[in-house]
């Protein structure tokens, strides 16, 4: 019989208010940084901001709790924020997903996107679009988010990776998809603008 996953304390209670700790690995700050990532049932997924719209960091992962509860007067927080804080407790701390960049870039520099690298580009395409969900005007990101080449390549995962798949993931191994047709010197270019917008307004305390 296969060994189950048994689901901690922490992921239970993220899971009950839709709330988890993201990890973003960038060398652009030396170490990696922690997020809070929530679903707002009127916004979609966002990422807590400042009400400056800076999006909210750490370096410490065990300190993230205390440092919204230090910060909340200052954070876009919805009111499910607090009763997360207060059913984490001091529970160890505990994240959900890693978004690591410098290996996407250097997945799109050798031209061979492999299943994985696709997976982490459409992650990373979904976190930036949740960054802008959490923002009141989009306009100085609408070339990234309407850019053709982003269309193209979400257009292509999900017809060939993300619902063959879900589908059927026992098949999925063997699923033999098409080379993806894509410029990837525009992608690159494309990917380290998106990158470089999400990364100007983090505010790491």
């Amino acid at each position: 019989m296969p060994e189950q996953y048994i689901q901690t304390r922490f992921e239970s209670i993220c899971g009950e208010h839709d709330t988890w700790i993201v990890a973003y690995d960038s060398a652009a700050f030396g170490v990696p940084l922690y997020f809070v990532w929530y679903t707002d049932n009127k916004g979609g997924d966002k990422l807590l901001t400042f009400n400056n719209h800076e999006i909210f960091a750490v370096t410490a992962l065990e300190e993230l709790a205390g440092r919204v509860r230090e910060h909340l007067p200052e954070l876009q927080a919805p009111p499910k924020l607090q009763r997360w804080l207060d059913a984490v407790g001091d529970l160890q701390p505990e994240t959900c997903n890693t978004y690591s960049v410098d290996r996407i870039a250097r997945q799109i520099r050798s031209k061979k996107l492999s299943l994985d690298a696709l997976d982490g580009l459409s992650n990373f395409i979904d976190l930036f679009g949740d960054y802008a969900n959490s923002l009141h005007d989009t306009a100085h990101l609408a070339a990234f988010r309407e850019n053709r080449i982003i269309e193209s390549l979400i257009g292509y995962y999900y017809q060939h990776i993300f619902w063959p798949r879900l589908n059927d993931q026992e098949q999925f191994p063997r699923y033999k998809r098409p080379p993806l047709e894509i410029d990837h010197s525009e992608l690159l270019r494309v990917f380290t603008g998106m990158k470089e917008k999400m990364e100007a307004v983090i505010r790491i305390l």
